[in-house]
């Protein structure tokens, strides 16, 4: 799925739409450049979850901000593997948490899970491109 967004809210109204579309779906992988949307991506997936949006920052320092049946993961930081985040992960998943994570190429976990990958290109000004795939 490809669509373009001319402000935050029809970001936020896509990722929420998205989410309802594929909410079977557990991991959500947000990938684009510092600045693209990532989290304010993240803050329109706060919504379905009848969270306040302005509740949502970027975990940029703790790496992971627990939701309560969701998490958001900043692996921006995150240098080289790391063994005891990738198993707290793995145990997220195993409670039935959803995953919403940016910077995922930063690890390898995602190889063994059914995920959605968010593709998010600044277009300039408040333009966005979002790409949507679903991965085995």
């Amino acid at each position: 799925m490809h669509h373009v967004t001319k402000n935050v809210e029809e970001t936020q109204a896509l990722a929420k739409k998205w989410l309802e579309k594929h909410k079977d779906q557990k991991i959500w992988l947000l990938k684009g450049d510092l600045g693209a949307g990532k989290t304010s991506f993240v803050k329109g997936i706060a919504s379905h979850f009848k969270k306040d949006p302005k509740q949502v920052k970027s975990p940029t320092f703790s790496l992971i901000e627990d939701h309560g049946t969701w998490i958001h993961v900043d692996l921006y930081r995150l240098e080289n593997p790391d063994p005891t985040l990738e198993e707290e992960l793995n145990e997220y998943l195993e409670a039935g948490y959803s995953l919403f994570v940016e910077w995922p190429e930063r690890m390898n976990l995602w190889e063994k899970h059914s995920h959605v990958e968010v593709q998010i290109t600044h277009l300039g000004g408040d333009e966005r491109e979002l790409t949507l795939s679903l991965l085995p």
